[in-house]
């Protein structure tokens, strides 16, 4: 018996030892509170377009990155070439970037939006991020929504779906 157990023992011995691989990231409760406003809701106007999202305080993971696709539409949004602003606290409509550590990058494409927070949101914070564009044309835009906790193994959490109208210029007004 020792002499089977030996050989068994060396043998594995000497496979190669595998990296321990990296656990998935995850939102044990993923934030839900997700909303956008745009106070000029005028087409053709300059907007002012902000996302807001609170992240639970037991979310589990930080918020590193957020996806818009815009919903099937003849027109796209318009979410301006900069950066956006960034502050974090409850929305507020002139709200501003108050020497926040915060920032974000976008990439854009015909109206989807990828925005990644650096250093990512933690659970319990609410992050504000302000667009500066113009309003398209007038009627109904959607996107939906996906977030991303911080990781490299994340796993993403569908979040809802987003609303803005756009109401055409009035020529009496």
């Amino acid at each position: 018996m020792r002499w089977i157990a030996l050989p068994l023992c060396l043998g594995l011995a000497s496979l190669p030892h595998q990296p321990a691989i990296a656990a998935p990231n995850f939102f044990r409760r993923p934030p839900t509170q997700l909303t956008i406003h745009n106070p000029s809701a005028v087409e053709g106007q300059r907007n002012r377009t902000t996302l807001s999202v609170h992240v639970p305080a037991d979310a589990g993971a930080a918020l590193e990155q957020i996806q818009l696709t815009q919903l099937s539409n003849l027109d796209h949004w318009n979410w301006g070439r900069r950066a956006p602003d960034v502050y974090r606290g409850t929305y507020a409509l002139r709200g501003r970037q108050q020497n926040s550590e915060i920032t974000a990058s976008m990439v854009s494409d015909r109206g989807d939006v990828q925005i990644r927070l650096l250093p990512p949101a933690l659970p319990g914070e609410t992050v504000n991020l302000v667009f500066r564009g113009f309003n398209p044309e007038q009627g109904i835009y959607q996107w939906s929504s996906v977030l991303v906790p911080q990781g490299d193994a994340a796993i993403s959490s569908v979040g809802p779906t987003l609303r803005l109208h756009v109401y055409g210029a009035d020529p009496f007004f």
